[in-house]
C-alpha cells in the first residue's frame, strides 16, 4: 500500500450541491434488460492510500466490485489528502481493453443521504508507464434505479472515457470532492459498485437496450471434451419440466455444492414440510444414490444447492437428469454465485484465473462450473459469468 505523508485533519468541504435522490433503490424497481456486471473486466489486484497517520482511507474495495446493491466501499474524506498526487485507489489489470466505467454512487438505500457521496472523481488510465488518458468526472448525486438511457442503467451512471484503450495495466482513482452527508458520518463516503467495461453497451447490445425494446439473445455453450461420468441407472420415462417443480421437504436439508459427499458443504436448511423448487437430478455412482439440485430462499437471497433425494417428497425421475456440457478454464479471476448471477447469493472470495473445470449448465449469461477447490481439498460447483470461461480440452488442468 502507498502511504500519504501530508498532515491534515478531517474537516468539512464546501459542497457544490446536494441533490435529492430521484428514487430510492430497494434492490431494483424494474427489470434491467441485461445484467451489465456480467460483462465487466475484473482487476487482478488493487491498493489503497493511507493517511499521514498510517491508517487506511479506504476499505471494503471488494464490495465495490461485487455488483450488489447492499454492499459498499467506504472512504474517509480528508481535505488535504484529496488535493495531493497519490491515487486513493489503484486497480491493476493484465493488459485489458477499457472503454467505459459505470458507478452506483453512495449507499443505495433509504439512508442514501446520511453518508457522503463522491462528487468529483479524477481517473488516470495507464499502459505501463504511458498515461493513456486523464479525465475528471462530476458524478450526479442521485440513486436512480428507474432510468434507462445511454447514461443510466440499473442504478449505474456512466463515466465514459474519451476513447477505447487497449492494453490497460492500471487505473488510478482520485476522489477530489464529495457531497456531504446529513448524518453523524457525513464525511464518510459510501460507494456501492464500480464496473470496468471493455466495450460500450451500444457496441455489445445495440441502441435498443435503452428504448425498452431490447430482447436478450443468449449465447450457447459449445460442447468440448467431456469427463468420464459413471452411468446412471435408467429412470422411468416420464415427462419432466424444464423450469423445476415445487416439492415439500421430508427432512431438514443437509446440502452440498454438487451431487455427492465429495463436494463442499453448503449448510443445512429448514425443517420437514417446507416448499423448495427441485430443478435437476444427478446420480452419485460412488455412493449409489440420487441427488437433487434445489433452489431455496435464504435470508432474502436465492441459493441453489444439492441434497439427497430421500430428503424430498419426490422421485429423481420427476426432474431432468444432468449431464456435462464441456470443459473450460477461467480467463480471469471472478466472484462466483450460488445460482445464475444477479439475485442469488455471492461467495466472498474470488476464484482465480486459470482454474480448470467442467461446465454442467447454462442459464442466460452464466454457467454452472465445477472445479477442484484446493483450499478446501474437495470438488465445488458454482455459477460464474459465461464470458469468463474459455473452452478447454481434457487434461489441460
Amino acid at each position: 500500500m502507498k502511504s500519504r505523508r501530508i498532515p491534515g485533519i478531517l474537516a468539512a468541504v464546501v459542497l457544490l450541491a446536494c441533490a435529492i435522490p430521484a428514487a430510492m433503490a430497494d434492490g431494483g424497481s424494474y427489470a434491467a434488460p441485461v445484467n451489465i456486471a456480467a460483462f465487466s473486466v475484473m482487476p487482478t489486484n488493487w491498493e489503497t492510500a493511507l493517511t499521514y497517520k498510517g491508517q487506511p482511507m479506504t476499505w471494503g474495495v471488494e464490495n465495490l466490485l461485487d455488483g450488489r446493491w447492499g454492499t459498499t466501499m467506504t472512504h474517509t474524506g480528508w481535505n488535504n489528502e484529496a488535493l495531493d498526487d497519490t491515487p486513493d485507489i489503484t486497480f491493476y489489470f493484465r493488459g485489458t481493453s477499457l472503454s467505459d466505467m459505470w458507478i452506483r454512487n453512495g449507499f443505495q438505500s433509504d439512508t442514501y443521504t446520511d453518508y457522503a457521496r463522491i462528487m468529483i472523481l479524477d481517473v488516470k488510465v495507464w499502459d505501463g508507464d504511458e498515461l493513456l488518458e486523464e479525465k475528471r468526472f462530476k458524478l450526479q448525486d442521485s440513486v436512480d434505479d428507474t432510468q434507462l438511457s445511454p447514461d443510466w442503467i440499473d442504478g449505474y451512471q456512466r463515466m465514459a472515457l474519451r476513447k477505447k484503450h487497449d492494453y490497460v495495466t492500471r487505473v488510478e482513482l482520485f476522489i477530489r470532492g464529495w457531497y456531504q452527508g446529513t448524518g453523524k458520518n457525513r464525511y464518510v463516503m459510501q460507494t456501492a459498485d464500480l464496473l470496468f467495461m471493455p466495450s460500450t453497451l451500444e457496441e455489445m447490445f445495440g441502441p435498443a437496450i435503452y428504448d425498452g425494446s431490447y430482447v436478450p439473445s443468449y449465447p450457447t455453450w459449445n460442447p468440448t471434451a467431456l469427463p468420464t461420468i459413471t452411468p446412471a441407472p435408467a429412470l422411468t420415462a416420464t415427462p419432466v419440466p424444464e423450469n423445476g417443480i415445487q416439492v415439500l421437504t421430508s427432512d431438514r436439508l443437509a446440502t452440498r455444492s454438487g451431487p455427492g459427499t465429495d463436494y463442499t458443504e453448503t449448510g443445512s436448511y429448514f425443517k420437514a414440510g417446507t416448499w423448495v423448487k427441485a430443478l435437476s437430478s444427478a446420480y452419485d455412482g460412488k455412493n449409489g444414490i440420487w441427488w437433487v439440485q434445489v433452489e431455496l430462499n435464504y435470508a432474502g437471497e436465492l441459493r441453489r444447492v444439492y441434497t439427497g433425494v430421500k430428503r424430498l417428497n419426490m422421485n429423481a425421475d420427476m426432474v431432468p437428469v444432468e449431464s456435462a456440457l464441456g470443459t473450460g478454464v477461467l480467463s480471469r479471476s471472478v466472484y462466483a454465485y450460488w445460482g445464475p448471477g444477479y439475485g442469488y447469493s455471492m461467495y466472498d472470495a474470488q476464484i482465480p484465473a486459470g482454474t480448470y473445470g467442467t461446465v454442467y449448465a447454462q442459464e442466460g449469461y452464466y454457467v454452472q462450473f465445477e472445479f477442484y477447490d484446493s483450499t478446501q481439498k474437495t470438488n465445488r460447483r458454482v455459477w460464474v459469468p459465461m464470458n469468463a470461461v474459455e473452452q478447454g480440452n481434457e487434461g489441460n488442468g
